[in-house]
């Protein structure tokens, strides 16, 4: 399990200019919707973008505290 600010802060580190939402999909703490909204996203096409966070989040995802997330990712 990982606490939403805990998720946050790592999509925050991977992409620190980014506005980052969370929801608790299921109450359980391990299935999340992640909403990513960075200017930085704008020279990225979509694919990359969800990398970037994908790849931030891998380790939670590796170690268990993440089981499921789905990224939504949008230039501001």
């Amino acid at each position: 399990m990982i606490s939403i600010p805990d998720l946050i802060s790592i999509v925050k580190a991977a992409v620190p200019d980014a506005e980052v939402n969370v929801m608790d999909k299921t109450g359980m703490s391990d299935h999340f919707i992640i909403h990513v909204v960075s200017p930085s996203f704008e020279e990225l096409g979509i694919m990359d973008r969800h990398r970037k966070v994908q790849d931030a989040l891998n380790p939670a995802m590796q170690d268990g505290r993440i089981h499921a997330a789905e990224i939504k990712t949008a230039v501001s």
